[in-house]
């Protein structure tokens, strides 16, 4: 019998850096890069990239966010870098734009926009693919503003050379010196929709992948805007490779499965990496976004990794199908692993809980969607107490977010894999009440107890203050003297009160007398 070979080394390290710019502060808001960014995200990430991302970010913002990118770089076979936001050429040069860029000068840019050739010497510090692709080509204002003092400024970009170094691919929206279109609303730009549609194509090389792109482009805007790329790319990079087995035959391999395909209820090989199978099931599955596919996903893996989310989107396309669910999908999965015990499915309260959190991640906070959840001022200290009780220092509760409490909110949100952008959205609201609740509520039980207050009371011996004016008379500083000699003891001291009644007492009635006689 063949010996089963050990299991497949984990694959090389791909990193990507994704940047969407939308709420530009001296220009109008760009409706979908932030949008389209996100979505760009979350497809690498499940092509196994480990993603740097940054949305609506300032000059010194991009810049970091380039530098963090450079650092995982180190010892990564991939690299890859996607931008949607305002862009702008000037001669050869393209410049990135940042939402806080006021750009009066051409001399401006060098100081507050990224130039692609920093990020470009970033990628190429080592022998590896290099993926650059820009949606910056919107209509830009910027250029508006610039070409008036400079005859070099030009629309969209300008095409960037890649022969001057090996490996790299490098693709725009629409052709150099051209501008592209943002897009619906609530939507992505045409590029971009283009790109998620054909990235994920399994067994499938980039370059496959950005003609496609181009034909769709191009199509589906009446012919109005092209995809330009440029690569020198040797042999082939595929973004989705076929996943290889660690079975008897190092030759078999795994096909994605067509959602309109049934899954094979065969038992898998021995030392098949779960795992792996779970991931690229449910990517299969949230493509075709079908009961069935959903179905298929949770009979294979009904305590999958996205079990949870499987059902709930099974719920919503078809609701009758979720009751009979966990039998069946228990009696599948038993086949699958072999005959092995299965887990119990998840409880609808640890799946609502799951579902919540995805849904919070999906949340990008703006300073729109914190608008709209029209906060109080009351509202506003409570959530600083939150996080405050949370383990994070928002700083002084104050009816209002100032600096210290934004860095809190960017801690919470990134602890939460949620996009740190340090303005609230609903969901992560929600969240964060959820997740503080226990610890408010004592924190609000402890302000509610009754403060105990205590009094002195005088003892009726004890002298009251007596006026300045009064005790500057040399005879009464005399009598005090005694006074205070005499309290020793109980009858000295009745005596002496006694003695100093009555000189008071005719001190008094002289000078008042006195005063009546003038």
């Amino acid at each position: 019998m063949a010996s089963v070979l050990p299991a497949q080394a984990a694959p090389d390290r791909r990193v990507a850096l994704v940047i969407g710019n939308s709420a530009y502060t001296a220009v109008p808001r760009l409706a979908n890069p932030q949008r389209d960014a996100t979505a760009i995200s979350a497809s690498l990430k499940r092509l196994g990239f480990e993603v740097v991302e940054g949305y609506d970010l300032k000059m010194d913002e991009m810049t970091g966010i380039v530098r963090e990118f450079a650092q995982k770089l180190d010892g990564a076979k991939a690299g890859v870098v996607y931008y949607a936001g305002h862009g702008i050429a000037v001669g050869d040069e393209n410049y990135l734009i940042p939402v806080d860029a006021s750009l009066k000068s051409e001399a401006d840019l060098d100081f507050r926009a990224v130039n692609v050739q920093l990020i470009l010497r970033q990628m190429q510090r080592d022998e590896r693919v290099n993926i650059l692709i820009l949606d910056a080509c919107r209509d830009n204002p910027f250029t508006t503003q610039l070409a008036a003092k400079s005859r070099s400024v030009a629309r969209g970009l300008t095409a960037i050379d890649t022969q001057t170094a090996s490996g790299i691919l490098i693709a725009f929206a629409t052709d150099p010196r051209s501008t592209a279109l943002d897009g619906e609303k609530d939507g992505n730009s045409p590029f971009t929709s283009a790109l998620l549609k054909h990235i994920e194509t399994p067994e499938v090389s980039i370059t496959t992948v950005m003609d496609r792109v181009r034909a769709d482009v191009w199509e589906n805007t009446g012919k109005k805007q092209k995809p330009w790329t440029n690569s020198s790319i040797i042999g082939e990079f595929k973004m989705n490779p076929t996943l290889k087995l660690a079975a008897v035959d190092p030759s078999v391999t795994i096909k994605a499965i067509d959602g309109a395909v049934p899954v094979p209820t065969t038992p898998a090989p021995v030392n098949l990496d779960r795992a792996q199978m779970d991931v690229r099931m449910w990517e299969t599955a949230e493509r075709g976004n079908s009961p069935g596919d959903y179905k298929a996903y949770l009979e294979a893996f009904p305590t999958g990794q996205f079990a949870a989310f499987a059902k709930n989107r099974l719920a919503r396309l078809e609701p009758v199908a979720v009751a009979a669910l966990p039998a069946a999908a228990a009696g599948a999965a038993a086949a699958v692993a072999g005959g092995a015990a299965i887990a119990a499915l998840p409880s609808s309260r640890e799946t609502g809980k799951a579902i919540a959190d995805e849904a919070m991640k999906t949340e990008i906070g703006s300073a729109e969607t914190e608008k709209e959840l029209k906060l109080s001022a009351a509202e506003r200290r409570e959530l600083q107490k939150r996080l405050t009780l949370s383990g994070f220092k928002p700083g002084k509760l104050s009816a209002n977010f100032g600096p210290s409490q934004r860095a809190a909110i960017k801690e919470w949100q990134t602890t939460r894999g949620a996009a740190s952008t340090g303005f609230f959205a609903p969901m992560q609201v929600k969240a964060l009440r959820a997740q503080s609740e226990p610890a408010y509520q004592r924190a609000l039980a402890e302000e509610a107890k009754p403060v105990t207050r205590t009094r002195t009371v005088r003892e009726p011996s004890e002298p009251r203050a007596r006026g300045v004016a009064y005790e500057r008379d040399p005879v009464i500083r005399r009598d005090l003297a005694r006074e205070r000699a005499g309290q020793g003891s109980g009858a000295g001291s009745a005596a002496g009160a006694a003695v100093f009644g009555g000189v008071v007492g005719g001190v008094l009635g002289g000078v008042l007398g006195g005063r009546f006689r003038r």
